[in-house]
C-alpha cells in the first residue's frame, strides 16, 4: 500500500467513526471532561469558563489527528502553538496531555459504537500516538 492510500484509508475509516457518532446524535464533549477531571481533578480550576473552551478543545483534537491523517502542512505549527498558549497556565504534565488524547479517542469510539468496525479506531488510535509524539516533542 502507498503512503497515499493508507492516508485516504484512515481518513476514510476515521470519517466513518466520526458520521457514526453524529448519527448516534452523542456529545462527546462532556464524556471527555466528565473523565479528564475524574483523573485530574485538580485540572479543573484551569477552567474558569469551562463551557467556553470545551468544545473547543474536543473539536482541536479531533481536528489535529484527521490532520496527521492526510499529512495536512498545518499540524505541526498548530501543535506546537497549542502547547505554547497552555504553557500559560502552568507546566501541564504530559501523562495530562497524554490522557487527554486518549480519552478523547475513547469517548469517539464509544459514542459510534460498533458501526464503523475496529479500523475505525485504529485510525484514530494511530493517530493519536502521532499526536502525543508531536505534544511531547513540541
Amino acid at each position: 500500500m502507498t503512503a497515499d492510500a493508507a492516508i485516504r484509508d484512515d481518513t476514510a475509516a476515521m470519517m466513518r467513526v466520526l458520521e457514526a457518532a453524529g448519527e448516534r446524535g452523542v456529545d462527546i464533549v462532556p464524556i471527555v471532561f466528565e473523565c479528564f477531571f475524574a483523573a485530574f481533578p485538580e485540572a479543573r480550576a484551569l477552567f474558569p469558563n469551562l463551557e467556553a473552551a470545551a468544545g473547543r478543545m474536543v473539536n482541536e483534537t479531533l481536528e489535529a489527528m484527521l490532520g496527521l491523517a492526510e499529512n495536512a502542512w498545518w499540524v505541526e505549527t498548530t501543535i506546537v502553538n497549542f502547547v505554547d498558549l497552555h504553557r500559560n497556565y502552568g507546566a501541564i504534565p504530559d501523562a495530562q496531555w497524554t490522557a487527554w488524547v486518549d480519552m478523547t479517542v475513547d469517548a469517539l469510539a464509544e459514542a459510534a459504537g460498533e458501526g464503523p468496525g475496529a479500523e475505525g479506531e485504529r485510525a484514530w488510535r494511530r493517530q493519536a500516538e502521532r499526536l502525543k509524539a508531536m505534544i511531547a516533542a513540541a
